[in-house]
Order: structure tokens, then sequence, then C-alpha cells
């Protein structure tokens, strides 16, 4: 995640105080995570539609969502 004082520095607005800086980095970082999920879930459907997906793949995202929850 990025710093406080990086998030500044692309911001470059120094009237923001660290807590609007750290709410707009956690907001970014939720919407990150939406585009994210969204383009797996149309990557996977694509594979789907062209029966090209793989067993192993779906085992992965699993220990992967597994893994992201823990972190939570």
């Amino acid at each position: 995640m990025l710093s406080v004082e990086r998030v500044k520095e692309l911001l470059s607005d120094p009237s923001l105080s660290d807590t609007e800086v750290e709410q707009i980095r956690d907001e970014f970082q939720i919407l990150a995570e939406i585009i994210f999920e969204k383009w797996r879930e149309e990557r996977i459907q694509a594979k789907k539609e062209k029966g090209e997906e793989r067993p192993e793949e779906n085992k992965k995202q699993i220990t992967l969502d597994h893994h992201a929850k823990q972190n939570q």
C-alpha cells in the first residue's frame, strides 16, 4: 500500500490532511480491488465460453481468496 507521503505527492494537493489522504488512498484501494475482481470474473467467463478453463485455475483462485480473507 502506498504511504501517506507518496499519495500526497501523487495528489499534488498540500491542503489535504493526513486523514483525508488516508481516506482517499483507502477508497482507491477498494475501487482497485473491485475493478480487478470484475476483470477476473470476466476473464473466467470468457474462458468458460471458449472452453479454455482449466481446473487448476479455480483451485489457485480458491487459495488466493482464502488467503485474502485471512488477511482482512
